[in-house]
């Protein structure tokens, strides 16, 4: 075999995307660490910042397994963040939102996100970033619908 018909891994999309989230998680763990907060906690606080969801909503936009979201909800109540009613239409489940302190401190923390996403993304122009979000957040539409749905056929 010769070295022009060898895969080029460090090339792929796979690798990149893989590497690179590598990166950026841990920025964003160092950023939000400085916020006194955690990543975990951070991704519940973002799925409620877009409304009031139940947890099991909270779990699947977020992609954590929602045996474990249960425990930052709790953290983020204690805190006073996260508040829960009953859900009128499903009593099994509470209804979930960002308190006036949440919300308080999720607009505040904005400018810090801002300054954090455009150092990582430095590299890019705007144009670049936005096209770039724009086809990640398809492949992440395709893979949560994946997931959702199972395989799309069967053997």
């Amino acid at each position: 075999m010769n070295n022009s018909s060898k895969v080029k891994y460090r090339q792929g999309a796979s690798f990149l995307l893989a590497t690179l989230g590598r990166r950026a998680e841990r920025a964003w763990a160092a950023l939000l660490t400085e916020q006194g907060i955690t990543t975990a906690q951070f991704t519940a606080m973002a799925a409620l910042a877009e409304g009031e969801r139940t947890q099991n909503e909270v779990a699947m936009v977020t992609a954590v397994d929602p045996r474990n979201i249960g425990a930052t909800i709790k953290k983020l109540t204690a805190v006073g963040w996260v508040q829960a009613r009953s859900n009128p239409t499903d009593a099994r489940s509470r209804l979930l939102c960002l308190t006036p302190a949440g919300q308080q401190w999720w607009d505040a923390v904005q400018p810090a996100l801002r300054q954090g996403r455009d150092s990582f993304f430095q590299g890019l122009t705007h144009r670049e970033l936005t096209n770039l979000e724009e086809l990640l957040g398809k492949l992440e539409s395709a893979q949560s619908d994946k997931a959702t749905n199972g395989p799309s056929h069967r053997r």
